[in-house]
């Protein structure tokens, strides 16, 4: 399958799972960084730390729909500007009216054809290509990657009186249990890590390669199952510093794991991990 000129950050979201998870390869196989939610409620969250430089979003979806979503997101100043796309099998006046004064920038109607995803993409890389060197930038930025020893977290809440740290401090110390976790049990380190705590959700980006026996792997079966054995394979490896990782969020945010979340790029290998934690942070 030909692959875009540029690799762009692209976010699914859609409750229908296996319509989204479809739509994720498809953009994922045109050599794009892919990230799926399967809701509205969450792709609030799962926005502001991906960063995506498109959105494709269903517009009926019983928690929030897309309308509810986007009138949201382009209220935060860094998605005033973001693609955003409808995705819908109402092809309709009043559905195609709502989306566009909602603040969509344009509507595609299932089942979409391959044509219009490129079409869609090209149009995000050309735009992407007159932006300004600042906005570019900060748009290529992963973030800091600030490592803190949780020997030494433990000094600096120590001597505070609060006896908390701030919420950089906090994402620093969990980025370094998680680059620690893989030195010591997988023998390799990531380039680049972030960690957003955002209310009760806790985000990590994790910048990393396939290993060869995973490209290997997705070569020698078909693109749907290499992609699962893949995803399936780092979720079993993540699951063993599970455990330790629940402990550190613990430990360094004061707040209790509810429950892990792990996805990755079977094109670019990055992974995000998302924790739901039983309440927002408190910091120093």
């Amino acid at each position: 399958m030909a692959k875009t000129d540029k690799s762009l950050r692209v976010l699914v979201v859609d409750d229908n799972r296996d319509g989204a998870d479809a739509l994720g390869l498809l953009v994922e196989e045109l050599g794009n960084q892919v990230h799926v939610t399967y809701g509205g409620t969450n792709a609030l969250e799962v926005a502001a730390a991906f960063r995506p430089d498109l959105m494709l979003v269903d517009l009926v979806m019983p928690d929030m729909d897309g309308c509810g979503l986007i009138i949201r997101l382009r209220q935060i100043p860094t998605f005033a500007h973001t693609r955003i796309v409808a995705i819908t099998g109402k092809k309709d006046e009043e559905h195609k009216s709502s989306a566009m004064k909602a603040g969509f920038d344009t509507i595609l109607f299932k089942p979409v054809a391959l044509t219009e995803i490129k079409a869609v993409l090209a149009s995000v890389v050309g735009s992407d290509a007159g932006q300004s060197p600042r906005r570019a930038k900060e748009r290529a930025r992963l973030g800091t990657e600030r490592r803190l020893p949780i020997d030494e977290a433990r000094r600096i809440r120590n001597d505070r009186k609060s006896k908390a740290l701030t919420q950089v401090e906090c994402e620093a110390a969990i980025c370094d249990g998680i680059l620690r976790f893989q030195e010591e049990y997988l023998g390799w380190r990531s380039e680049q890590i972030h960690a957003h705590l955002i209310k009760d959700l806790l985000v990590v980006r994790i910048l990393g390669v396939l290993t060869l026996a995973e490209r290997q792997l997705g070569k020698s079966l078909s693109p749907e199952k290499g992609r699962d054995l893949i995803k399936q394979v780092r979720k079993q490896l993540l699951e063993l510093a599970r455990p330790m990782l629940e402990s550190l969020v613990h430990e360094v945010a004061g707040v209790k794991v509810l429950s892990m979340h792990h996805d990755i790029s079977t094109v670019t290998g990055e992974e995000v991990v998302a924790f739901s934690l039983e309440g927002a942070p408190r910091f120093g």
